[in-house]
């Protein structure tokens, strides 16, 4: 796939049953050796209207960015979501069609220059054991284990990571304003 037919923009409402689909086919192709079947229903199970209007609210929010990677203008290939007030990341998925051809590193960018785009100087995430060397070649640390409560009953076992943005520059004549 080339780069110039991928796009990114925000989410919009519209798209919420799209992206709803995208992270249960992304969590239910984990390997058992990851995760069991039991884990991967609770942390997305099937789609339906009430997760496609709690997402569509989520998305609506101004507190929070949602970026979606779109081919060739139409189809999205996968998504991310950021809670700016907490410097969290709290989702990152692309379809597993598309697993391993860089949508995902080119969707994590996108989203990391939208945060430091609005002044973040970190972000943070729970990692999924499937996930963590991703988010490692990406350039975030592992600060812990952790847990990822699904429900009230099931959690699973995830790494805590963070990464700090280098400060952005200022040209001269910023620098001189600011004096």
């Amino acid at each position: 796939m080339t780069p110039s037919r991928l796009s990114y923009r925000a989410a919009l409402m519209s798209d919420a049953g799209e992206l709803i689909a995208i992270h249960f086919a992304a969590v239910h192709s984990i390997g058992t050796d990851h995760y069991s079947s039991a884990v991967k229903l609770a942390w997305s199970p099937p789609p339906d209207a009430t997760r496609q209007k709690w997402l569509s609210d989520l998305i609506s929010q101004d507190t929070v960015i949602c970026v979606v990677a779109v081919l060739d203008q139409k189809t999205i290939l996968g998504f991310g979501i950021v809670i700016p007030s907490q410097a969290q990341l709290k989702a990152l998925y692309v379809h597993p069609d598309y697993s391993g051809s860089g949508v995902g590193g080119a969707l994590l960018q996108c989203v990391e220059a939208r945060c430091r785009e609005i002044g973040l100087e970190m972000l943070e995430l729970k990692a999924s054991s499937n996930a963590e060397a991703f988010y490692r070649h990406s350039g975030y640390e592992a600060v812990g284990p952790t847990t990822q409560q699904l429900t009230d009953d099931v959690s699973m076992a995830a790494t805590q990571m963070v990464k700090h943005f280098p400060p952005i520059a200022c040209s001269s004549r910023q620098r001189n304003a600011a004096q």
